[in-house]
């Protein structure tokens, strides 16, 4: 397990939808943005998935960070990209853990791999993460319907006359 570091409104552009709504409601296209991304935030996909935007109306001297049900989000600091809380994320991690940095910023990428981490594109991720909310929804769909079948079909046919036995004594 790893940590993924993103790109928040880069990934926001990659996105068809969410690109077009930031244009009118920028709050709206994060939270949607964090809706795509929350299925990453698993321990079969990243251990720790941090979600980093531009200070946008924040502005405080140190950066603001947010639990958001298993995604953190940071908004930078005053006068400080996203990429450079990145970068300087990944000096950080990288010589201690796996970190993988999503955003389609070629140099941004190039850069974090040179200190070690993994990249990966807006688009690629966003992909992975449609992929992620279908294996979860099928694992729900799969336990919920072991629920729906009678007890007799659970058990060896051993067990079951035992069980009748002991119902009809």
């Amino acid at each position: 397990m790893s940590t993924l570091l993103v790109d928040g409104y880069n990934l926001i552009h990659s996105h068809p939808v969410l690109s077009r709504l930031m244009r009118s409601d920028m709050e709206s296209a994060r939270e949607g943005l964090l809706r795509e991304l929350l299925p990453l935030a698993s321990p079969d996909y990243y251990r720790t998935v941090l979600v980093v935007f531009d200070a946008a109306g924040w502005g405080g001297p140190e950066p603001m960070l947010e639990d958001r049900r298993g995604l953190v989000v940071v908004f930078t600091r005053r006068r400080q990209s996203a990429d450079a809380f990145i970068e300087a994320a990944v000096r950080a991690m990288a010589s201690v853990e796996e970190v993988t940095v999503a955003t389609s910023d070629r140099i941004l990428r190039r850069m974090v791999e040179g200190y070690g981490a993994g990249g990966v594109d807006g688009e690629a991720l966003l992909e992975m993460a449609r992929e992620a909310r279908k294996e979860i929804s099928a694992e729900a769909e799969r336990l919920s319907g072991d629920r729906r079948v009678p007890l007799e079909e659970r058990v060896s046919p051993e067990v079951r006359r035992m069980l009748d036995r002991m119902r009809y004594r």
